[in-house]
């Protein structure tokens, strides 16, 4: 049976595809925050992760769209900012699989849901797989 999900955290993945219409992706992630939504769920997002996107729609599309974007994250996301020993952490995390491919933000996504005990949201399952312990979460088909 499944548990009810309460938190998640959420990877970049998700959210470029949310705020950026173009992206094939984009009706299935609308739909995927409408249904946490409706079910109050608290979405998490590590502050590095909150830089990529910004940076991602700073680049491909213009300043006020990146801004705006901006705004709607701070305002509808739970901010989980990284202190020193966040990030001592995730150092120590990244040791754990030396080998392991993913960037320092995807170790933050990992960190983040590894301390809340909750799944994460993501597109790109590649940069999470070593992770076997790690839990996900997916829209239901629209």
């Amino acid at each position: 049976m499944l548990r009810p999900l309460y938190q998640l955290v959420i990877d970049a993945g998700p959210l470029i595809a949310l705020l950026y219409s173009k992206d094939p992706q984009h009706a299935e992630c609308r739909s995927g925050f409408k249904q946490l939504a409706q079910a109050k769920v608290r979405v998490y997002i590590p502050i590095p992760i909150l830089f990529e996107v910004y940076k991602w729609l700073l680049h491909t599309t213009n300043p006020t769209i990146a801004q705006d974007s901006l705004s709607i994250m701070v305002e509808s996301l739970h901010l989980t900012p990284i202190n020193e020993v966040d990030l001592l952490e995730i150092c120590s995390l990244l040791t754990t699989i030396p080998n392991w491919q993913g960037s320092l933000e995807d170790a933050t996504v990992i960190w983040a849901a590894h301390k809340r005990k909750c799944p994460v949201w993501t597109i790109n399952y590649r940069d999470f797989g070593s992770f076997s312990d790690l839990e996900f979460w997916n829209p239901n088909p629209i």
